[in-house]
């Protein structure tokens, strides 16, 4: 009589697939959240993005402040500060800073054109991004321009 209820398998059946179940729910649940995250990631560099536009915007509207001279040439926007000549142009999928056409600095990355424009009392920036967003600003000088 005890070999019999040794041999009785009835309960296994269910006790297997509560575990398999489980186990199975363990899985789910860790791979939803990297999941998560990569879905959250697109969003999170189009903030980085907007953010680095705003800091580029601000870090020339200063340089611009400081500048005696302004010009836009081929393309490229060319401020005189302080006896030097600082030069911002597209590079690859940058816009660069340079200083007396020397240096390499990375002013706003991740873009696919900008286009520099001479306005009256200054000029005008308009960028695309990678995410084919299209940004531009107009940034004023007080400076005197002779017309």
């Amino acid at each position: 009589m005890k070999n019999l209820f040794l041999l009785n398998n009835k309960g296994y059946v269910l006790l297997e697939m509560l575990l398999s179940f489980f186990i199975f729910t363990i899985i789910l649940s860790l791979l939803f959240t990297p999941l998560q995250l990569m879905l959250d990631r697109q969003f999170s560099e189009k903030e980085l993005q907007d953010m680095e536009w705003e800091l580029f915007i601000l870090e020339l509207k200063k340089e611009t402040k400081m500048s005696q001279g302004i010009a836009v040439a081929n393309n490229k926007l060319v401020l005189y500060v302080d006896g030097r000549v600082v030069t911002y142009e597209k590079y690859g999928s940058n816009i660069r800073r340079r200083v007396d056409s020397t240096g390499h600095e990375v002013a706003l990355q991740g873009i696919n054109s900008v286009e520099f424009t001479m306005q009256k009392n200054g000029f005008q920036v308009k960028v695309t991004d990678r995410f084919a967003m299209e940004k531009e600003t107009s940034i004023r000088s007080y400076l005197m321009f002779l017309e």
